[in-house]
Parts: C-alpha cells; sequence; structure tokens
C-alpha cells in the first residue's frame, strides 16, 4: 500500500511533538496571561486550549462527532467527561492512532466529512482546528444533515482577514466568505469570542524554531555543498531553477525569510471559537 507524503509528515511530527514535548497534541495552544511562551510551556498551553474547548460545549449535549479528531486526544477527553463520541478522520495514520486509544468506544469514519455516511444523529459538531481544511458550503449542509433538532457546530480555528501585503502563511477560510455562506444556512450564531491573542504565541515558537534551527541548518548544510561539490552542487541549481524556481522562492519566503511570525499572524488572520444552533 502507497504511503502518503501527508501521513510522513504526520508520523514525524508526533514522533518529535512526543519525544521533545512530551505532548500528543496537534493543535495550537491556549496562551493565557503570565503562561511564558517557550516550548517546555507548550503542553500546558494545549491542555489549556482542551480545556477551553471543552468549557464551551453547551449544557445538554450528549453525543458528539469530532470531526478531523487528529490522533484521538479531544476524543479521549470527550469520553472522559461523559460525552458519546464518533469521529472523522481522512487520515489512515490518525485514525490508526486514534483507534488504539479510543478502542470500540467510537465509531471512527475514515473519510472527509462531506462524505461520511451514516444514519446517525448526533448533538455537537466539531471542528477542532480541522474545519480550514473543509469546503464550506457541503460541510454546513452535512451538518444539517447529521444534526439532532436544535444542535450545535462549536468551530475553533483560523480565518483569513483582509490585509495588505504577500502572505507569509497559508491556510484558513476567508472570515468574510464565512460569515456570507452562514447568513444562508439554516444556523444561528450562539457564540463568537476571539482567542487571537492566546494562539497567536504558538507562531512565536514555530518563529523561533525556522530562525535557530532550520536557518542555520540549512545555511551550513548549503555551504558544504557548495565548498565539497561545487559541479554538482551547480548542476542541481541550475535545474532546480530552470524548473521550480517560483516554488523555491515562494517557499524560502514562507519559512526562511522570518516573515513567519506572531505580528504577521494578527495581521492576516483571526482566531475564533464560533457556536451556531441548528434552527427548529
Amino acid at each position: 500500500m502507497k504511503v502518503s507524503s501527508q501521513d510522513v509528515g504526520l508520523k514525524l511530527g508526533r514522533i518529535l511533538g512526543q519525544f521533545l514535548l512530551k505532548t500528543d497534541h496537534l493543535h495550537y495552544g491556549f496562551w493565557t496571561e503570565g503562561l511564558e511562551v517557550n516550548l517546555d510551556n507548550l503542553p500546558q498551553a494545549q491542555s489549556d486550549y482542551a480545556d477551553f474547548l471543552m468549557g464551551n460545549i453547551p449544557e445538554g449535549i450528549n453525543s458528539i462527532l469530532d470531526i478531523g479528531c487528529g490522533v484521538g486526544e479531544n476524543a479521549s477527553l470527550l469520553l472522559k467527561k461523559g460525552y458519546k463520541v464518533d469521529c472523522v478522520s481522512p487520515s489512515q495514520y490518525l485514525s490508526q492512532v486514534t483507534r488504539e486509544k479510543v478502542g470500540d468506544k467510537c465509531e471512527i469514519f475514515e473519510s472527509t466529512f462531506e462524505t461520511v455516511q451514516t444514519d446517525k444523529k448526533y448533538d455537537l459538531m466539531l471542528f477542532s482546528e480541522s474545519f480550514q481544511y473543509i469546503k464550506i458550503e457541503k460541510a454546513l449542509d452535512k451538518c444539517a444533515h447529521l444534526l439532532n433538532d436544535g444542535g450545535y457546530i462549536l468551530i475553533c480555528d483560523f480565518f483569513k482577514i483582509p490585509a495588505e501585503g504577500a502572505r507569509p502563511m497559508g491556510g484558513g477560510h476567508k472570515l468574510a466568505k464565512f460569515f456570507k455562506i452562514m447568513a444562508e444556512k439554516p444556523f444561528t450564531q450562539v457564540k463568537e469570542l476571539d482567542i487571537t491573542n492566546n494562539a497567536a504565541p504558538n507562531i512565536t515558537l514555530v518563529d523561533n524554531f525556522l530562525q535557530q534551527v532550520v536557518v542555520p541548518i540549512h545555511k551550513i548544510i548549503t555551504e558544504f555543498l557548495h565548498s565539497n561539490y561545487k559541479i554538482t552542487s551547480g548542476i542541481a541549481r541550475f535545474i532546480a531553477n530552470l524548473f521550480f524556481k517560483k516554488k523555491l522562492k515562494k517557499l524560502a519566503y514562507k519559512y526562511l525569510s522570518g516573515e513567519r511570525n506572531e505580528a504577521n499572524f494578527k495581521k492576516f488572520k483571526t482566531y475564533r471559537l464560533f457556536l451556531y444552533q441548528k434552527n427548529s
């Protein structure tokens, strides 16, 4: 069976997270005032994020569909709190890890959310940093179909906002587009919380890693190749510039320029929690 590059990246990311940070969470942290922004405190910030997420689940909820469940950390916490939980995971690797954690307590739909096939109904649809990957209209229609009357959608994710200049980081739907589509769907907004200031410090950690680890390593390897393999290195640079110049330039800007920082995250993105209820 062919192994996808996405699963390889997820496996490597999980190994690093478990070894270096002693955490299995794959989401941003929730940085509270007084919590110093460093790698040692990331597990605490991620735990605080999970507590924040759980704290915004409405009363009376019994069944939850965790859409884009990662490695099953949120699902495990929800089960411990007494909720009935099923999961959606399009990744074979993440589905396998989640099964190891939750056993037969959850049904795991190994597909995209839009293609989930089930007769079950749920009280709440949970998108924890997974909403950015779905097609908004199809997903909301799917939510309306799978939700019980009066059920909820809980979204915690980042969105794009208008700003001038080149965007050094991608991802996220346009916030204005999201609001426009939601206004046409059978849901009423119950809650909206802007937690950009709590999430943005994560980008400081990423920026520090890029500037203090990735950039120096890239420089050392480049200098070594240029010094010891001049002809081979020259040919490789020629081929790269001939076929991949634009892509390489874009990657260098995103990851090596220092523009992928907290200030630019706040300039180009907003991190929100939304709670919507299905209209009766």
